[in-house]
């Protein structure tokens, strides 16, 4: 974007944009899974499905989208550096499944996978189970964040296989909200089904890992324009805290869809507490 000079010359405006991610864990409970998991509903994804409050009160509504398989393959040095620094580092690859799916959709998804992709993930803010990401696509972007947050020090080129699983995932986007407000970001639910990465040739048996969780979670991007990097960052950690806020209001006025007792667990944190058991 440019705008005319004094002597009519164009003068660039600095224009950034970031994606901005925010979380939500809750565990899935017998309310969640007889509202969206019931197979009356879910064979067609084009019919709308409004969700009432236990006063009756319209409350939402929601679209189911396609299933997708995920296979996370997580990158970082010998002591954990980068995640201690709230810096995740993978590569993703992402299978779409048609709307009814099946053992045999899966199987042969995993036989033909999509190219990966990498990503790495910043936190913002927040914990475990309620977090503020900023996300990140691209070898090269990908790249300069690991050499960033290690002041130079560590290439991508460096980086160990520290976890390889592979997620089913079922979501649903909330497009209306209470009033039919349409929300302001892209607020999905998500339902992940994980375990590991099976090794090529191996896809039918049995994982010893499985672990499911369910979030709740936003996504926009921030555009700003004529603002420095620090402005904009300032302004991408203001939005991440109001999002982080809406999300906590919304799960609280559908307490039942969310439960978050027991303590949810996410499935990094699964994955390893599972791993150190076996030593």
């Amino acid at each position: 974007m440019s705008q005319a000079g004094p002597k009519g010359a164009a003068l660039l405006v600095n224009r950034i944009v970031s994606k901005v991610e925010v979380e939500r864990k809750f565990n899935l409970g017998p309310k969640f899974a007889s509202t969206f998991l019931s197979k009356d509903w879910t064979k067609s994804r084009l019919q709308r499905l409004n969700v009432y409050n236990k006063q009756g009160n319209y409350s939402f509504a929601v679209l189911r989208q396609p299933s997708v398989i995920i296979r996370d393959t997580y990158y970082d040095t010998q002591g954990d550096q980068l995640s201690n620094l709230g810096l995740w580092v993978r590569q993703r690859h992402v299978q779409h499944l048609p709307l009814e799916t099946s053992q045999e959709n899966i199987v042969h998804s995993l036989k033909d996978r999509d190219s990966s992709q990498w990503n790495a993930k910043l936190r913002l803010g927040g914990h475990f189970n309620n977090s503020q990401f900023a996300e990140f696509d691209g070898k090269e972007n990908v790249s300069d964040q690991v050499l960033q947050i290690t002041n130079q020090k560590t290439k991508l080129e460096d980086l160990h296989v520290v976890s390889d699983l592979q997620t089913l995932r079922s979501s649903w986007e909330v497009t209306h909200l209470a009033g039919d407000i349409i929300p302001e970001s892209t607020i999905t639910m998500v339902l992940d089904e994980v375990t590991e990465a099976q090794a090529k040739g191996d896809e039918l048996s049995k994982p010893a890992f499985t672990h499911t969780i369910a979030e709740l979670e936003s996504f926009e991007e921030l555009v700003t324009e004529g603002k420095d990097s620090a402005e904009h960052e300032a302004e991408r950690t203001k939005l991440a805290v109001q999002r982080m806020e809406e999300l906590k209001e919304f799960m609280l006025a559908n307490a039942a869809l969310f439960p978050t007792t027991p303590k949810p667990i996410g499935k990094l944190t699964a994955y390893y507490t599972w791993k150190n058991t076996r030593g």
